[in-house]
């Protein structure tokens, strides 16, 4: 009888660890690495507040969703489209601003959409944000048992999440001076809508949660042919050359037509091509899922380091390369660096029990 409240808080402690982990790494991977916001900048109270607590919050939820109903990492892509849809589209606004973070002002915008930066935003959020966040967490932390946010906490979480749905767009509109045009907000309003009816559509149906990508993997315990590794790392870094090098150009020579056209087409046969492949070369297990989630992280977590370098922000630089070990050593559970990192963990573990 002595050994069951111990245990419960064992699983509470853990559950925790998981939890932290996730909303870290996803705020970093989505804003430090992607540039968005700059290392130091994470300190800032502001960004605290609102960047940090937007994503950790979105997490949590998309946690509890994936705890409760046992999905599969394509059912967190849909998922992770929504994100996107959300955070672009409805949070921070960039759909429709007049002159985006990186691309020449006014290419791709068609009746007030940035039609290239939206499809793009979205699905980095999707791949990078969302999915990524979750590949990573579940190679060092088993699954939390169950949902992890009762109703109370859910309204707690949607209270918050409300006021900056509604306080941080009327900022935005109001510090750059512009309003969405209502054709452009009602299509990415539509969007919003299929893409929740498809997320709620995959996750009443439990039935294929244990396929391809799912909980349980295809292919644990069979021999593997020695090239299919090589081969996941080199399809997958061509299909990430193939997304960044035309953006870090800002799509120079592209029609804007044509660059929409290539990201739409891209989107959707890339991830159907490398389902495909993943099923005929024997489907997905722990150890490829770990070639597959560093060989992501790699790439990522160089071309942010690279990009901080080139803007001879150094320091940004090394930053990024050390997040890139500690993400690295998640994956594969050698905790060198995050051994010395255990003692503040268990602080802030100790603290929210």
């Amino acid at each position: 009888m002595r050994a069951e409240p111990s245990l419960a808080v064992a699983e509470r402690r853990f559950s925790l660890r998981r939890c932290l982990a996730l909303v870290l790494v996803g705020a970093w991977n989505a804003e430090a690495v992607s540039m968005g916001t700059f290392p130091y900048e994470f300190l800032y109270p502001s960004n605290i507040v609102v960047t940090f607590m937007y994503y950790a919050l979105q997490l949590l939820i998309l946690e509890d969703i994936y705890s409760r109903f046992d999905l599969n990492y394509k059912d967190v892509f849909f998922l992770g489209v929504l994100f996107g849809l959300l955070e672009e589209g409805v949070m921070t606004l960039t759909f429709y601003a007049p002159v985006t973070e990186w691309l020449k002002p006014g290419y791709g915008r068609f009746l007030g959409l940035n039609t290239v930066w939206a499809t793009f935003l979205t699905v980095f959020h999707a791949v990078y944000t969302v999915t990524l966040t979750f590949l990573i967490v579940d190679r060092y932390f088993p699954r939390n048992r169950g949902p992890i946010l009762t109703r109370r906490k859910y309204l707690l979480v949607l209270t918050y999440l409300a006021a900056l749905y509604v306080g941080n767009p009327i900022y935005v509109s109001v510090t750059q001076h512009f309003k969405p045009r209502l054709e452009a907000a009602l299509a990415v309003a539509s969007l919003i809508a299929v893409f929740a009816i498809l997320s709620v559509k995959r996750v009443k149906d439990r039935s294929h949660s244990r396929t391809l990508l799912g909980g349980e993997y295809e292919g644990g315990g069979r021999k593997v042919k020695r090239y299919v590794p090589v081969v996941d790392v080199s399809i997958l870094t061509l299909l990430q050359i193939a997304w960044w090098l035309p953006y870090s150009y800002q799509y120079e020579g592209f029609p804007e037509v044509g660059a929409l056209v290539y990201l739409l087409l891209f989107v959707t046969l890339a991830p159907l091509g490398f389902v495909m492949y993943l099923k005929r070369s024997g489907g997905a297990w722990e150890e490829r899922l770990k070639v597959i989630t560093a060989t992501i992280i790699g790439f990522y977590g160089s071309l942010g380091a690279l990009g901080y370098f080139l803007a001879n922000d150094y320091v940004s630089s090394t930053i990024i390369l050390f997040t890139l070990l500690v993400e690295l050593e998640l994956v594969f559970k050698k905790p060198i660096v995050l051994r010395a990192l255990s003692k503040l963990e268990r602080k802030i573990v100790d603290f929210l029990t």
